[in-house]
């Protein structure tokens, strides 16, 4: 038959078991296929070789005539040459799956792939570097925590693309950030890892524009951390005991003199909990970054009073707590130390406090193994070439020696 508009509005197969199929008089293969509930639809109907192919090319009410049928002629012309129009339908369709998957990975942004980071890799970092990466990542309003937060670095990048991270966007922000310059740096170290993962994960590889924080351009603008050289002497420590006895908060107190007294790194101290203390054999495990399972110092005389005052008003499993930080212990122990430093005319970090233990260990010749292995610092040949490892009772009558001998010095302060 003749296939028009009026002549196909009127097919009509009410009542049939089957579809029944019209075919065009003027294009070979060209038909309509109508069901039982005359829902109407073009088809398209071929040979290859001893094949038949029938596809369905779209609704009558969805397709123009005139397009169903130069589409029908398209399919002839494929069936003529060989090429399967069913095959070639399928690749077309995957085509554009492929096309429509590789868009939506285009758009993927920041904060998506940084989130699945964080989560895979949290069981595989130590709990300070895992808050690293929670902290620098900050900024406004948080709803979980119900907090407001001061902008960090990463928060920057959190709403971009992956794809729109070129080495542009990070000269940039590098060069337009406010941030001291050990933050800058750090978030640059966590953003360059993350990065690296997602150029190895399925989801995201191949998404990250050339070179990108990579680029030697990019790694120019990470402006050097200088090394410190705070340190307290002999002479600044009757006037540094002093002041920092006048602080309200005693466990700031109690950290500052034990960075001190023990050499330990800052988050060693703050993240201790009372259940790694031995009272009983008066010693302390120590979580570190080089050991995994730690490290076991001496706790000496001074040192045991502190904590025993701090433990008799504690309520919480952290030594150093704080009960507004959701950590659960001090997270900045920087103010207070930074107002006793500027009131004595000094400048000290708590790290600098880790300084001051190696340097005022001299004047006491303590061995420089034992003050390695007490401050937890990795074997080297410069400090102890075979990093014997001495016992608690050796530990513990240099490290009370040393003790002794910064609250000699301290004498005259009122703490």
């Amino acid at each position: 038959m003749k296939l028009t508009k009026p002549a196909i509005d009127k097919l009509d197969c009410t009542g049939h078991k089957n579809p029944v199929f019209y075919w065009d008089e003027k294009t070979p293969g060209f038909g309509v296929k109508v069901t039982p509930t005359n829902k109407k639809s073009y088809v398209f109907q071929g040979r290859i070789g001893q094949q038949t192919r029938r596809i369905k090319i779209g609704d009558v009410d969805s397709w123009k005539l005139d397009d169903a049928r130069k589409y029908a002629q398209e399919l002839a012309i494929q069936c003529h040459k060989g090429i399967d129009p069913i095959a070639e339908k399928k690749k077309s369709l995957e085509a554009n799956r492929q096309y429509n998957l590789e868009e939506k990975r285009k758009n993927i942004r920041f904060k998506e792939a940084w989130d699945e980071y964080l989560e895979e890799r949290k069981s595989h970092w130590r709990p300070r570097t895992y808050q690293d990466h929670i902290e620098l990542c900050r900024g406004g309003f948080d709803p979980t925590s119900n907090k407001t937060y001061k902008v960090q670095p990463i928060h920057e990048l959190l709403h971009l693309k992956l794809s729109e991270l070129t080495s542009d966007l990070f000269t940039n922000w590098l060069e337009a950030n406010s941030y001291r310059p050990t933050t800058t740096s750090k978030a640059y170290r966590l953003v360059r890892a993350f990065l690296n993962w997602c150029e190895e994960h399925d989801d995201y590889e191949n998404l990250l524009p050339s070179k990108s924080i990579k680029a030697k351009k990019v790694r120019q603008k990470v402006a050097p951390v200088e090394a410190k050289d705070d340190c307290l002497t002999k002479q600044q420590l009757p006037l540094w005991f002093k002041e920092i006895s006048k602080l309200k908060n005693k466990k700031l107190t109690a950290f500052y003199i034990c960075t001190l007294i023990t050499g330990c790194r800052k988050n060693e101290l703050l993240t201790l909990k009372w259940r790694d203390i031995n009272f009983k054999w008066k010693t302390a495990r120590i979580i570190d970054k080089v050991e995994d399972n730690g490290r076991i110092i001496p706790i000496t005389t001074y040192v045991e009073n502190l904590l025993l005052d701090l433990k008799r008003i504690s309520d919480s499993e952290y030594v150093f707590s704080s009960p507004i930080s959701e950590t659960g212990h001090i997270i900045n122990p920087y103010k207070s130390l930074n107002k006793v430093s500027e009131q004595l005319g000094i400048k000290l970090t708590p790290h600098g406090l880790r300084r001051s233990y190696e340097t005022l260990a001299i004047w006491t010749r303590i061995d420089k193994g034992i003050l390695a292995q007490i401050a937890g610092h990795k074997p080297s040949a410069l400090v102890d070439k075979h990093y014997t490892v001495r016992p608690m009772d050796m530990l513990r009558e240099a490290l009370q020696e040393y003790e002794d001998w910064i609250l000699e010095c301290a004498k005259g302060s009122s703490f």
